[in-house]
């Protein structure tokens, strides 16, 4: 009689004609990585392998492990169909389950994160960028524009940004080139304003029926006074004006575009959050509510660090406050606490750039082109970056063809 195999956790998320990917972990030994095989049900074919010890974004999230036993793999031939394939650890008969609605795209990129102009109407003390220089707005071209959206197809949705460091409603042509994106492709958009500028009615119309997968809006207070000194160069009354005609707009429209509210926490604010939550969750129609902890910047005031920023208790009895809504809808993101092996001095071994088909890349006004991997020792809440290469989009030929070159540089 043969013995009973031992049982794995894990699932099948991610299964189209180029690629296979999922996690896989043993919940008696969850220190461990499966190795895992990749098999043609009809033939018994090993189409690919590997080490499930892939760092996971959800399997943080969820508490599995480190996070660290995702697996990702090129397959080798195309499978004949979604069932036509099955993944098993290293010498198990039985294959892991597929995800009811598994991804069905190769999407290698995690996210485009772009600006398309490299200055901001405000000046917030805490900001991770540093203003001090900047003393002109430059925009984003046509050209340009055209160059970068021929990598939407390669991202996931909601993952194609318009905005990241910067404000967008700075560029004249804001809504023109969200036009320009096909209408397939809008739900793979969004971008992050502070609502600071006064806009007119028609900008909200057209935002509320842009088919963008959401709008990141940035709110640190419902205080006036609170919410001027973090928002320096706003006025309260003109941000309240614009949120009013903004979720005006949005219930009036079919489907508009998610509204995600992030609010940077500080000593000033962090005993109006839990309120906060519930106003923006249960009368501002938040899809998804965040509260983040600030990058220590060297350029952030000595004095503002020295009084704002929480310490870890304050950061506990934050989430022992906070409205019980679900993990995915409000999120609590505080500075990720030091972990073994994590924060050691890193080796040669180390610094390789990153696992293959994970990668994030950073597009500035100019089309500057900075590629990222993500590093095999990222674990837990910290995702490690490893810049591969600076470039230009504006000088790829062929958007398919550099994408299928990285992999040739990510090594382990």
């Amino acid at each position: 009689m043969p013995l009973p195999e031992r049982a794995i956790d894990g699932v099948i998320d991610e299964l189209s004609g180029d690629h296979v990917a999922g996690w896989m972990m043993d919940p008696a030994d969850p220190a461990s990585r499966l190795a895992y095989e990749v098999v043609c049900t009809q033939s018994g074919r090993i189409l690919g392998s590997g080490v499930a010890d892939q760092y996971r974004h959800h399997l943080n999230y969820n508490r599995i492990g480190d996070a660290a036993h995702g697996f990702h793999t090129r397959l080798s031939a195309p499978p004949a169909a979604p069932g036509a394939i099955t993944v098993r650890a290293a010498g198990a008969r039985s294959g892991l389950p597929v995800a009811d609605n598994p991804r069905a795209s190769f999407e290698p990129l995690l996210h485009v994160a772009m600006d398309i102009v490299d200055n901001c109407n405000l000046r917030c003390p805490f900001c991770l960028y540093d203003y001090a220089g900047t003393h002109n707005t430059h925009f984003m071209t046509e050209q340009t524009l055209a160059r970068a959206l021929r990598l939407l197809p390669y991202v996931r949705d909601g993952q194609f940004w318009f905005s990241c460091l910067h404000e967008p409603t700075l560029h004249p042509r804001l809504t023109s080139f969200i036009d320009t994106v096909p209408r397939e492709y809008r739900k793979k958009v969004f971008y992050t304003t502070n609502l600071a500028k006064r806009m007119p009615d028609s900008y909200y119309t057209w935002l509320a029926e842009s088919g963008m997968y959401n709008i990141n809006i940035s709110i640190e207070s419902r205080d006036p006074a609170i919410y001027e000194r973090m928002r320096k160069g706003a006025r309260h009354r003109i941000f309240q004006d614009n949120w009013d005609r903004l979720l005006d707009a949005f219930t009036r429209a079919a489907a508009p575009p998610r509204l995600r509210y992030i609010a940077m926490v500080y000593k000033s604010n962090a005993e109006e959050l839990p309120g906060l939550a519930t106003y923006l969750m249960e009368e501002r129609g938040a899809w998804r509510v965040e509260f983040r902890y600030t990058f220590d910047m060297p350029h952030i005031p000595t004095e503002f660090r020295a009084t704002e920023f929480l310490d870890a208790a304050d950061w506990v009895r934050l989430r022992e406050r906070l409205p019980s809504y679900p993990a995915d809808r409000l999120l609590l993101l505080p500075p990720p606490a030091p972990r073994p092996g994590v924060d050691a001095p890193a080796s040669p071994d180390d610094m390789a750039p990153c696992m293959p088909d994970y990668y994030t890349f950073r597009l500035s006004w100019d089309g500057t082109l900075r590629v990222s991997g993500i590093s095999p020792r990222s674990r837990y809440g910290q995702t490690i970056e490893r810049e591969m290469l600076v470039g230009n989009i504006n000088e790829i030929a062929d958007a398919r063809l550099f994408i299928a070159g990285l992999s040739s540089n990510a090594c382990r």
